[in-house]
């Protein structure tokens, strides 16, 4: 039984062991916290939460954690090498952080690179984005969390709905789709309510069919797995959107010509054919037999296929164009590539058409709707890899055709992006709109880069990524490639990494083969300052000045939950709203304290006040839904202070009655959604593109711009294209070599027990993972181990054709494809200030290259499958 004692009181604040940011009550007795639950009355989690959720306690108390600010003084930085760290005052380590920030302002502000863990995106947004911001420098990443999912799956949510990722709309869906993702089976964004979401529906009777080389949570559970090859997802997607289009004449012909770009004509060179009056592009007016803007009122029948004659140019509808681009990938084919069976994609393409019930309507709280209970769904598993831009256009696009994007029972935003305002208040209100060629664009977004429209690329590149020469990409690896200083000269970069600030992000073992991020990237830096709670890989390698953060248990931040188009989603369909806090349970130890009082003390020494109050008003507006009220505006002589900030955001959004001391008292406030926020799409006049015309002139401005400088060659150019095509990974050409001893595919999957890295030191969850089959291991079908001679148990080694390699145990499963082999995301850890998770599982990432090979042309995300030979290991 927990202790009790005088001094006992219960603090309702939100998680920090994952993304889900659950709402937990804490329990503390005489200042120690002896207990976390869930708090029922939150959306976010009510009442439940997981492992991670309990385990936190012990994060809390990991006598491992750092108490005091740390300075390096080996000069030597390396893999292994001991930094001999020495403990030094607060006061010496702020004045020290001052002194190299200053010194790279006045060199060149740019030079300054800021990295975050993707853990914590409330506490990103003050101790990171707002201060890079003021700072001057456009340098920033979120290491492998955005790299390896981040460009592919998120651009293509956002382009298509306005939102951080799709979900099914586990009220009313009957058949779900998931391509590589546990939406509901144990991890991701709003965890807790998406599983008991998913439960019920299951229980309902909604079928789940779950392609994935690997029998997954998610697999497992459901009614259909399909181990289909890594990486060809794609082949399979457009074989069913073939189907659907060409033999079964499937499609929901009213949203393809309203909600979606499908009537738009298209000229010989691939671009839209526009009107020479407004300049907007054209659609065929069946009814009247002519061509007409698109958003002409007039407009009573916009033809879907065909072809026709405009502004004296041959042409043809986006959809006609579509549909003849699918024609090669018929069910052979693309089962020779996925070996997946023919007759299986025919089949699912059949039920998934038919269940769509296209021209049926439900009624939802007085509005008639259409109703689509389908849901093609995807994440990590089948986005990260070399062709993951066009891999999750081409499933997302069979809810397109069937028209159940966003509609009840279908393919849902996850996050919502619009929200009709607080009821009390109005505040915290946005909403999506049209471009002027009438396509979708998200006005909450976490970051200024939108998914669409396209950013002009800047010529020269300003980032040391090369990311702003380019549209889509949120973030890239090009600053980590072999030839970064080439590019850097070629494109006329006049400053260099200088110092990096960075928090609670382990680049070491996130991003891919560690030395190559060593080498390639974080020797370049003069001085590297990082805040974290333990001496991860990270800082033992390469950090010059460690500063002890506190827990998410010993901290304010402004949001868990909101913008809710980001990593902290809400949970899907009807329900509640709710604004969470983070707010301590305890206070920290003395000389622990939180990043942001640090970088609010930083700006203020700096003399950045005045531009951290505009960065800071630059994320509220667009994370919060407008600008504060003239009342509640920064007054420029008040000093920086976090709680000032949160009780001034908190009181401009809710009214003075809900400041800060509200917020402390009860952790969160709740309203209901409306029907109109939850499927959106149906009251608004934006279209989505299954033509992406403004990808090929987008294309063409960042490729003169490489051609410009020299570099023609940068990336694949041929990517840039309006349609989604199946584009082989580099492992799967290297395994069709002749005479290849590379004949496994290897490939990580997200263990429900973990975050990232960020958890494997957590003593009762490596106790729970310890004792589970898969966490630790290699996972290898029997038959694959009869012929290479392995034993469950036996010490191998993967190597890849690089010769980079690592090192496991192996677990024999007939859950896995036998041409496969599986390991759990982000173990294997070696740093000494991690002792419980030191020497755990299989370091993956050890396998995956960093350069332009193994690079996505397009969202210049990362490809994470790899080709490997497998040999035992001379040491057991």
């Amino acid at each position: 039984m927990a202790p009790t004692g005088s001094n006992e009181k219960t603090i309702v604040t939100s998680c920090g062991m994952c993304y889900g940011t659950c709402t937990i009550r804490v329990r503390v007795v005489d200042d120690v916290v002896v207990g976390i639950e869930g708090e029922s009355g939150s959306p976010q989690g009510y009442g439940n939460i997981c492992a991670k959720g309990i385990a936190g306690i012990m994060q809390l108390y990991d006598p491992n954690r750092i108490d005091y600010p740390l300075l390096r003084t080996n000069p030597e930085k390396g893999i292994g090498v001991d930094p001999k760290f020495k403990r030094i005052s607060w006061d010496e380590a702020l004045d020290l952080m001052e002194e190299k920030l200053r010194e790279c302002l006045k060199r060149d502000p740019r030079g300054l690179y800021c990295c975050s863990s993707p853990t914590f995106p409330s506490e990103r947004a003050y101790n990171i984005l707002c201060f890079q911001k003021a700072f001057g420098t456009p340098n920033y990443y979120v290491g492998g969390g955005g790299l390896h999912c981040g460009n592919g799956p998120h651009m293509v949510a956002g382009i298509f709905h306005a939102s951080w990722s799709v979900i099914p709309d586990f009220k009313y869906c009957n058949l779900a789709i998931y391509w590589g993702c546990s939406k509901g089976h144990g991890a991701g964004h709003a965890a807790l309510v998406a599983m008991k979401q998913a439960a019920d529906a299951r229980e309902r009777g909604m079928r789940l069919i779950v392609f994935d080389p690997f029998e997954s949570s998610q697999a497992s559970a459901a009614e259909e797995w399909i181990p289909i090859k890594v990486g060809t997802d794609s082949a399979v997607a457009l074989s069913m959107a073939n189907l659907l289009l060409n033999e079964y004449k499937i499609f929901d012909a009213e949203y393809l010509k309203w909600k979606t770009n499908a009537p738009y004509l298209i000229g010989p060179d691939g671009l839209y054919v526009r009107d020479a009056t407004t300049g907007v592009p054209l659609v065929w007016d069946s009814e009247i037999n002519k061509a007409e803007p698109f958003n002409s009122k007039s407009v009573k029948d916009p033809a879907l296929f065909g072809e026709y004659e405009a502004n004296g140019i041959k042409c043809r509808t986006a959809l006609e164009v579509l549909r003849n681009h699918l024609r090669k990938y018929t069910p052979e084919h693309a089962s020779r590539i996925s070996g997946v069976p023919s007759e299986t994609i025919r089949r699912i393409a059949k039920e998934f058409g038919e269940e769509a019930r296209i021209g049926s309507t439900i009624m939802i709280d007085g509005h008639r709707l259409p109703y689509r209970p389908v849901a093609s769904i995807y994440f990590r598993g089948a986005g990260g890899h070399y062709n993951q831009a066009w891999q999750c256009v081409s499933l997302v696009l069979l809810n397109h055709i069937v028209g159940s994007g966003d509609m009840p029972g279908g393919a849902l935003a996850f996050g919502p992006p619009v929200h009709l305002g607080y009821p009390g208040t109005g505040r915290l209100k946005f909403q999506v709109e049209s471009d002027k060629d009438g396509l979708l664009v998200a006005r909450s977004w976490p970051y200024s880069h939108l998914p669409y429209p396209p950013k002009e690329p800047h010529d020269p590149p300003e980032r040391l990524d090369l990311q702003d020469m380019f549209y889509i990409p949120t973030y890239t690896t090009i600053m980590m490639w072999k030839n970064n200083e080439e590019l850097w000269r070629k494109f006329k970069i006049p400053y260099r990494p200088d110092v990096m600030l960075n928090f609670a992000s382990n680049q070491i073992m996130s991003v891919g083969n560690p030395h190559t991020v060593l080498e390639n990237f974080l020797k370049k830096f003069r001085f590297i300052i990082s805040f974290n709670i333990f001496l991860s890989e990270f800082e033992e390698s390469v950090a010059d000045l460690v500063l002890p953060d506190t827990s998410y248990l010993e901290r304010y931040t402004v949001s868990t939950t909101f913008p809710t188009v980001g990593v902290s989603c809400h949970a899907t369909g009807l329900g509640e709203w709710v604004w969470a806090i983070r707010q301590p349970a305890v206070e920290p130890k003395p000389e622990r304290r939180p990043m942001v009082d640090v970088i609010l003390e930083m700006a203020e020494r700096l003399g950045l006040r005045e531009k951290y109050y505009a960065a800071l008003d630059e994320w509220i507006t667009r994370a919060y839904g407008g600008e504060l009220k003239p009342e509640n505006r920064w007054d420029p002589k008040e000093p920086l202070k976090f709680e000032k900030i949160m009780d001034t955001i908190l009181r401009d959004r809710f009214g003075d009655d809900k400041g800060l001391d509200y917020f402390k008292k009860h952790g969160y406030l709740k309203w209901p959604k409306r029907v109109e926020e939850v499927y959106w799409r149906a009251f608004y006049d934006v279209r989505v593109p299954i033509y992406l015309e403004w990808i090929i002139r987008a294309g063409r401005k960042s490729r003169a711009i490489a051609e410009k400088y020299g570099v023609p060659d940068l990336v694949d150019w041929s990517f840039h294209s309006a349609l989604p095509d199946y584009h082989p990974c580099p492992s799967h050409i290297t395994q069709t070599a002749e005479n290849s001893e590379y004949d496994l595919l290897a490939f990580y999957w997200r263990s429900a027990l973990h975050t990232y890295s960020m958890t494997m030191e957590n003593p009762w969850l490596n106790e729970i993972s310890e004792n589970d089959p898969y966490t630790y291991t290699i996972q290898l079908h029997p038959e694959t181990a009869k012929r290479k001679g392995v034993k469950s148990g036996d010490l191998v080694w993967l190597e890849n054709p690089e010769g980079h390699r690592t090192k496991g145990r192996v677990y024999l499963t007939e859950g896995i494809r036998p041409d496969h082999v599986g390991i759990a995301a982000c173990a294997g850890h070696w740093a000494r200030g991690q002792p419980i998770a030191k020497g755990k599982g299989v370091f993956f990432n050890e396998l995956i290259e960093v350069d332009k090979e193994h690079t996505c042309p397009l969202s210049l995300g990362q490809d994470i499958c790899v080709a490997v030979k497998l040999y035992k290991s001379e040491v057991r």
